[in-house]
């Protein structure tokens, strides 16, 4: 697997995990509600992907709202890591060209 496609991976995983916390956020007045929470785990040919656990509990906005700011991090993080393999493949081709 190459850096595109791990980054690749990054960013739906971190899509993935600000889905489920949004859904937390937006249900956690609904009665009888249980929050679930996003779990990361690595992909066997590389790169991560998010699986769904139920917590059993009621929502915890804090922890949500801390979970989506982590969420933010990562998207831009996986975003700028596609952006700079990007620039690196342009660098290539121009030495070679």
């Amino acid at each position: 697997m190459n850096v595109s496609s791990i980054a690749a991976s990054a960013l739906i995983s971190a899509g993935t995990a600000t889905a489920v916390r949004a859904n937390n956020i937006v249900n956690a007045q609904t009665e009888g509600f249980k929050a679930q929470a996003p779990v990361y785990g690595h992909m066997p040919t590389g790169g991560v992907a998010v699986f769904t656990q139920d917590t059993g509990s009621a929502t915890n906005l804090l922890s949500e709202t801390i979970g989506l700011l982590k969420g933010a991090q990562q998207y831009r993080a996986a975003a700028k890591l596609l952006a700079t393999d990007d620039q690196m493949h342009k660098s290539m081709l121009k030495a070679f060209a």
